[in-house]
């Protein structure tokens, strides 16, 4: 949603941890953080890659439609 936004992929950011307070993970691209997690998830034996894979594409899909069917611009006509 946020590179639909900005219409770029290419952002610095970064992200604090609500569980481990005050640890900030900088970014430079709004993909990174889905591929950390991506990742993640299976490092740590929470799930398979293709579930995790999966679960990204969905989410990447999800993210487009709203993008084309929900939000709009507005403003002057």
């Amino acid at each position: 949603m946020l590179q639909s936004f900005f219409g770029t992929d290419v952002m610095h950011f970064g992200v604090t941890s609500s569980q481990f307070g005050g640890e900030t993970r900088f970014f430079d691209r709004f993909s990174a953080p889905l591929t950390e997690i991506t990742e993640a998830r299976i490092w740590a034996g929470l799930h398979f890659r293709t579930a995790d894979v999966q679960g990204r594409d969905l989410g990447i899909n999800v993210a487009n439609y709203m993008t084309d069917h929900y939000f709009q611009p507005v403003g002057r006509g």
